[in-house]
């Protein structure tokens, strides 16, 4: 759920802090006074595309945070865990626009992108606009809502077989563009063929890379060598390895009277004899290390044609055994074309076989949850006034249809106002009083998510007023049964039915203009609705507004 809310230079907001509680929060206040700036901000911070316009009139830029409580909410949390952006606190969205350049984005204090910004909005909240009612004109809304009544299992069986015909299909189309163009086979050929005359291992480019450093410096090595023995072992002056044998001689019988100096002459001895396997192994090398032009050579072009390659096909030259192992899997498939074609001509027809049974389940599930779905938002529509109207889901196989991940159906939503008039498509028939109606009571059917789900709804009440206005109000109450709900409302039958409301107002100077927003109290609350029912100042209004108060808690 939606804990808390930071607005600062954004529109008209200087400053903005609100704290949220679970439940239905309406958000009331006059015409114009700026109460969908919350909605607006509300959105940024789900991934809406950010305009610099937003920023306050003399500022730089605008900062947005919200705070959530994912402790009901797994699919959330499971994001977070995939993305390692999970934190103990819960959730910390912050957006930041600037003047100066694109906007930037964190959770918990970590750089996202607005892409990611996006994918998690989706898991949080659900925004429905003024003109919701449009968007369920769209087919791809209405076959959304009638598929949130099917089982997952159900539309993810669909998805996957989809995939899998999908990559079948792609695999056949790749294969008849390397076999139908000779050219495009020769040049593959060729490429193969400079591959594997190179031979290069799964380690070796890094191998060589070692080799030649040690070659090119193999001089700079023999002189340390050289160095080290005279160091250890030198027959002019005294070193290392016969000072150790002076020392040892130093000691001579006086080692054996004191345990000590017996266990440091053990100690000096063992030094010594390390000394002389050092200079064995350093004379070895000296003797067999001696600097090779040839092979220098030669790895150094072994190197260059490993690079050039690499440059070439636009890989590391680590990946170039990976590709000449592709690029020969590709010509040998080339080299059994008409077995391979067949193999692939079965695959695709058996994964969009596969797919069909798996779309024609998904019809049979859409059908059931379609009636129920009427029965549903039939009821609703009564006790929304539109206790005449005739709404019907239609699902219509379409085997013309190209294999979708959606399956292969046609989903109408259609719709009635009147006895005897038969059923027609939605958008045709029903008024923009009745639309929003309608999305209202499919909104109320839809299944709750994973979690509380937040939904904020900016006007959906639109074109209506008296008791439907109430039923909407308590509608909207409804769904915060999961979580959080938030409407911006000119009504005060829906306001009356919030658990919380807070009061948006504008004030106005010569230079600036500024908006304050209040959560209120009982009486607070009353005065509000009173305004809003004409009149805060009259008895007769208040008395309303209290009515009104206290019949919502029925």
């Amino acid at each position: 759920m939606l804990r808390s809310l930071s607005i600062h230079h954004f529109a008209i907001v200087k400053q903005l802090e609100l704290d949220f509680e679970r439940g239905f929060t309406a958000i009331t206040g006059e015409t114009g006074a700026g109460k969908s700036i919350i909605v607006d901000a509300m959105g940024l911070l789900l991934g809406d595309r950010a305009d610099s316009s937003l920023i306050a009139a003399g500022e730089d830029q605008a900062e947005l945070s919200a705070h959530f409580d994912l402790a009901e909410h797994a699919a959330a949390r499971h994001w977070l865990q995939e993305q390692a952006l999970a934190d103990d606190d819960g959730l910390l969205i912050r957006r930041l626009l600037s003047r100066r350049g694109p906007s930037r984005a964190w959770i918990n204090g970590r750089p996202v992108t607005i892409g990611q910004l996006a994918e998690l909005g989706e898991l949080l909240v659900e925004i429905h606009g003024q003109h919701e009612h449009q968007r369920l004109e769209r087919p791809d809304t209405q076959r959304n809502l009638l598929d949130q009544h099917i089982e997952p299992a159900v539309l993810a069986r669909v998805r996957d077989c989809w995939q899998a015909w999908h990559d079948a299909r792609q695999a056949l189309d790749d294969f008849e563009r390397d076999t139908g163009d000779a050219a495009q086979a020769e040049l593959l050929r060729f490429q193969c063929r400079e591959l594997e005359d190179l031979a290069l291992g799964s380690n070796e480019f890094d191998e060589l890379e070692h080799e030649q450093e040690r070659l090119s410096r193999s001089d700079e090595v023999r002189a340390a060598v050289t160095r080290t023995i005279a160091l250890l072992d030198q027959d002019d002056q005294p070193g290392i390895r016969s000072l150790l044998l002076e020392a040892l001689h130093a000691l001579g019988d006086v080692r054996a009277l004191d345990p000590r100096l017996d266990a440091t002459a053990g100690m000096l001895e063992e030094a010594r004899i390390n000394v002389d396997e050092a200079v064995a192994e350093l004379e070895r090398h000296d003797n067999g290390d001696e600097a090779d032009p040839a092979r220098l050579e030669q790895v150094n072009r072994r190197l260059q044609k490993s690079l050039d390659l690499a440059r070439k096909h636009r890989v590391t030259p680590q990946e170039l055994p990976r590709l000449c192992a592709d690029l020969r899997a590709r010509l040998d498939r080339i080299d059994d074309q008409d077995q391979e074609r067949q193999r692939l001509i079965d695959e695709q027809d058996k994964t969009r076989a596969r797919w069909q049974d798996s779309a024609e389940r998904l019809r049979q599930s859409r059908r059931k949850a379609a009636a129920a779905l009427e029965q549903q938002v039939s009821a609703s529509l009564v006790r929304l006034g539109m206790d005449r109207a005739r709404l019907e889901i239609r699902v219509d196989g379409d085997a013309d249809m190209a294999p979708s991940p959606h399956g292969q159906d046609r989903i109408s939503i259609l719709f009635s106002a009147n006895p005897g008039q038969p059923p027609k498509l939605l958008a045709r028939v029903a008024s923009g009083g009745e639309l929003s109606r309608i999305s209202l009571a499919l909104m109320i059917a839809a299944r709750p998510h994973d979690g509380p789900m937040v939904r904020v709804f900016d006007e959906v009440d639109a074109g209506i007023g008296g008791e439907t206005a109430a039923v909407v109000g308590r509608f909207l109450k409804q769904a915060a049964n999961h979580g959080q709900a938030f409407c911006v409302t000119h009504l005060a039958q829906v306001a009356a039915c919030a658990d919380q409301q807070v009061r948006v107002s504008k004030s106005l100077s010569d230079q600036s203009t500024q908006l304050t927003v209040a959560t209120l109290d009982a009486a607070g609350r009353e005065r509000e609705i009173a305004r809003m029912l004409g009149n805060p100042d009259s008895d007769r209004s208040l008395a309303h507004a209290a009515e009104l108060l206290e019949s919502s808690k029925a």
